[in-house]
Order: structure tokens, then C-alpha cells, then sequence
């Protein structure tokens, strides 16, 4: 223990009051030290809490860490010092002991800071690693982007068998692929940005057929192009195409997306078809005529029974109006309403109305099966006007149809019913005609169709379910 010293000379305060001088600026200077490390501790939090929003500022985060274990060293500096100051000046008991126990709080606070630092930098590493995945797993998805864009590009540069071109919202061309300069003979650089009114006709173009085009691609959604164009060498050819509008995930319209395909080739094919196509059923048409004209002649002179020479007559009628039905429709079928509402015309115009019911929706059957249908709902037509339902004025025909698909995956069937109803008793005939042979027969042999045609007392009744998709097979 250092022993008191005797006074300065000159010197008016007391050994006593020097020390607690010295004290108290001893307990100043901790005192400072105390605020100025919950001054580091509150701005410890800040950037904590900082941390966790802003990722921008790591790296600034990693400047003030530096300066916050500065000021802890610093701490730690002026702890040592206050400490070997008062250890070196305090030497009295209670003294000391309040000075222990500032010492150990500044410790405590001290070690806190230390902590906080420590869980701080341990966040910042978890950020790091989450910034490091997510990183990851943007560049695999650009590795993604950039290989469908490749694919992209393949297909749209590989299909050389079509013009395929963007448009911006104006008409200006944006893309052009290799298919597109092919087929109309103009480069890249030298439509790219421009509106490609050299593919036009001058007649299209006179009747703003480009701007017409993009204005139903808007409204509908596409809008078909059969028709000719040019190339840059002035030639023309046919095309058929589609234009699409292009639209973004806002719904702004972006332009448009067009493609081309020359079919020249199949036009001249087809036009070539119809014309042979249309003098084949003129020569067709001529010799059901001349067949009609020699059969009419030939009945007129033959000792044949009147009734067999009106068969023969109307059965080579309804033939040649199955021939009509088959020309207006270029071949392609007729719809069965039209069949039988072509048959049952001349009975319908005596029967008198609502004798003759026709209802069922609306089916198109192939052309192979217009013929042997037309000419099997002649014969029940024929056979109601002089036996059964319209031979009578109360009686009346019905016949309905509907559309069905017997199982998952199989071919749709037409479903149509005959069925007479108020005319004479009706009782099965001893014999099968004609009409009856080829109901029953000739549809069944060549359509695979499920036949019924039953004879109840109240009026005949026929049953046919009819594959279109064999019909089809049939007529090809």
C-alpha cells in the first residue's frame, strides 16, 4: 500500500481530496465508457436489422463489422487502460470494490458486443450462402432460357419449306427466316424493319387486303391467307397460310406472327381435278340421261307390266338424283337431311303438311354411302305411298336420326328410325324384293351397318346404324 504523501509545498488540498478527484474521473471516464458501448450495441441492432432487408449492402456491412470490432478493440483498450490506471491509483477497499464492479459491467457489456458481433457474422454467412443458391439457380435457368432459345431458333430457321415472319404492331417485319427468303426471294436486311408490300399484288394492295389481314388476326384470332403473292422477282405463286396475333402477359398487342406455305403445285392439281371432276359428271350426267331415254323408249314398245316399268323408271329417278345431290357437293358427301328431304319431296307435296316428320342433327355422310341410302329411303318412300302410311290421308311418317359413339374410341354412328304410322294394317310380306334386298343386304355388305326392318300391324318400321367412318372407307 503506498503511503500517504505530504503535501506540495504551496499546496492547499488535502492528499484525501486528490484521490477522490482522481476517482471520480475515474468513474467519468467508465461512465463514458458504459454509454459509449450501448452506443455500439444500438448501432449493433440497426445493422442487424438492416441486414436482413438490404442484400446491397453486404459489402458496406462488412465495413462497419470492421469498425465495431475497432471500437470493441477499443473498448477493450481503454478497459485495460482505465483498469491498470486504477488499479495503480485505487487502493483502498471500497474503492476497489466499486471499481470491480464497474469493471465487470463494462465486461459483461463488452462480451455482449462480442456476441452480437459473432451472431451478426454468422447471419451475414447465411445471406451469403442464399445469395450463392439463388445465384445457382438463376444460372441454371438461364442455361434453360438459353437452350429452348436455341431449339427456337432451329426450328425457326429449319423449317425451309415455309415462310415464317414477325411483324410488330405496325406491320413492320422483325424476324425472317430462311424459309421466308426462299420462298419470296428477299433477304433479311432487306425487309427487316420494313412492311413487306413487295409479296402483295398490286390488286390486294389496292384494297388494303395487308391491313384487312392484321385487323381479323386481332378480332378473331387468326385470319387464313389462300391466296397469290409475289416474289421479288415479280412471279407469282399460290400460298396458303395463317397470321396470328402476337400478344404480351399484359395483353398489349406485339405484333403479329405469319407463316406461308407455296402450294402452287396442289392448286393447278386441284383446279385440273375439278375441271375433269366436272366433265365426268357432265358425261355421267349425260348418260343417265341417255340410259332414262332408252329405258323410257324401250318400255314404250315392250309388252312389260305397267308397274314394273314405273319401278324401273323411278328407281333410275332416284339414281340420278343421288348423282345431283353428290355434283352440288364436289363429291364430298350430302347431309342425310338433304337426302331424305330430297326423296320424300313429291310425297310431301300431296301428303299435306305434318305428315312427313323429319328431325335428327346435322350429319354429313360420305359419298359412298349417298347412293345406296338415297336410293334405300326411296324404296320405303315408295312402298308408304302405295302400301302403308301415305296411301291413306290420316297416316304419317316419321323418321329421326341421332349421332352416337357405342364405347370410348370408337367410330361415331348414325342411329336413324323409319317408322310409319296410321296407315293400313301391315302385315310381313311373303316375299323380299328389291327394296328390302337392299336394306337389308347391299348397306349391311358394304357399310357394316346393323339393319332392322321389321312389319308390325300399326306401320313397317326400319332400323339403320351406320359407321360413318366405314362409309367413309367405303366411298374411298
Amino acid at each position: 500500500m503506498a503511503r500517504d504523501s505530504a503535501p506540495e509545498p504551496g499546496s492547499t488540498r488535502p492528499p484525501s481530496a486528490e484521490l477522490e478527484a482522481e476517482l471520480e474521473q475515474a468513474l467519468v471516464t467508465l461512465e463514458d465508457a458504459r454509454e459509449e458501448a450501448a452506443a455500439l450495441a444500438r448501432q449493433r441492432d440497426d445493422l442487424w436489422r438492416e441486414n436482413l432487408a438490404l442484400r446491397s449492402e453486404l459489402s458496406a456491412e462488412r465495413g462497419r463489422r470492421t469498425l465495431r470490432e475497432a471500437a470493441a478493440e477499443e473498448v477493450r483498450r481503454r478497459y485495460d487502460e482505465t483498469a491498470a490506471t486504477l488499479a495503480g491509483q485505487v487502493e483502498e477497499a471500497a474503492t476497489r470494490e466499486e471499481l470491480a464492479v464497474s469493471l465487470e459491467e463494462l465486461r459483461i457489456t463488452t462480451e455482449a458486443l462480442e456476441e452480437a458481433n459473432t451472431s451478426l457474422t454468422s447471419l451475414n454467412e447465411g445471406l451469403q450462402e442464399a445469395v450463392a443458391a439463388r445465384t445457382s439457380e438463376l444460372e441454371a435457368a438461364n442455361a434453360a432460357l438459353r437452350e429452348r432459345e436455341e431449339w427456337l431458333r432451329l426450328i425457326f430457321e429449319g423449317a425451309t419449306d415455309y415462310a415464317i415472319f414477325a411483324m410488330d404492331a405496325e406491320g413492320r417485319v422483325a424476324e425472317w427466316n430462311s424459309g421466308a427468303e426462299r420462298l419470296l426471294g428477299f433477304r433479311a436486311d432487306e425487309v427487316l424493319g420494313r412492311k413487306p408490300v413487295g409479296m402483295w399484288t398490286p390488286e390486294d394492295r389496292a384494297t388494303r387486303q395487308p391491313e384487312l389481314e392484321m385487323c381479323s388476326a386481332v378480332e378473331v384470332g387468326r385470319a387464313e391467307d389462300n391466296r397469290w403473292h409475289l416474289r421479288q422477282d415479280g412471279s407469282r405463286f399460290w400460298a396458303v397460310g395463317v397470321m396470328t396475333p402476337l400478344f404480351d402477359h399484359d395483353g398489349q398487342l406485339r405484333g403479329f406472327l405469319k407463316i406461308l406455305r407455296d402450294c402452287t403445285a396442289e392448286r393447278a392439281a386441284e383446279e385440273k381435278r375439278k375441271v375433269l371432276q366436272a366433265e365426268l359428271n357432265h358425261r355421267v350426267k349425260n348418260t343417265l340421261a341417255v340410259v332414262q331415254a332408252v329405258v323410257a323408249q324401250t318400255l314404250r314398245n315392250a309388252t312389260m307390266p305397267e308397274e314394273l316399268q314405273e319401278a324401273l323408271t323411278s328407281r333410275l329417278t332416284a339414281l340420278a338424283r343421288s348423282h345431283d345431290l353428290l355434283t352440288r357437293n364436289d363429291w364430298g358427301g350430302a347431309p342425310l337431311a338433304e337426302i331424305l328431304g330430297q326423296t320424300l319431296a313429291p310425297h310431301a307435296a300431296t301428303a299435306g303438311e305434318g305428315r312427313i316428320v323429319l328431325s335428327g342433327p346435322p350429319v354429313l355422310l360420305p359419298a359412298g354411302a349417298v347412293v345406296t341410302l338415297n336410293l334405300a329411303f326411296h324404296e320405303l318412300a315408295t312402298n308408304a305411298a302405295k302400301y302403308g302410311a301415305l296411301s291413306v290421308p290420316e297416316g304419317r311418317v316419321e323418321v329421326s336420326w341421332g349421332l352416337m359413339r357405342p364405347e370410348p374410341g370408337a367410330p361415331p354412328l348414325v342411329d336413324l328410325t323409319w317408322r310409319e304410322r296410321g296407315g293400313p294394317a301391315v302385315r310381313p310380306p311373303s316375299r323380299r324384293g328389291f327394296g328390302s334386298r337392299l336394306i337389308e343386304t347391299v348397306l349391311a355388305r358394304e357399310f357394316k351397318a346393323e339393319v332392322r326392318l321389321d312389319f308390325p300391324p300399326d306401320g313397317v318400321e326400319c332400323g339403320i346404324r351406320l359407321p360413318l367412318t366405314t362409309a367413309g372407307e367405303a366411298a374411298a
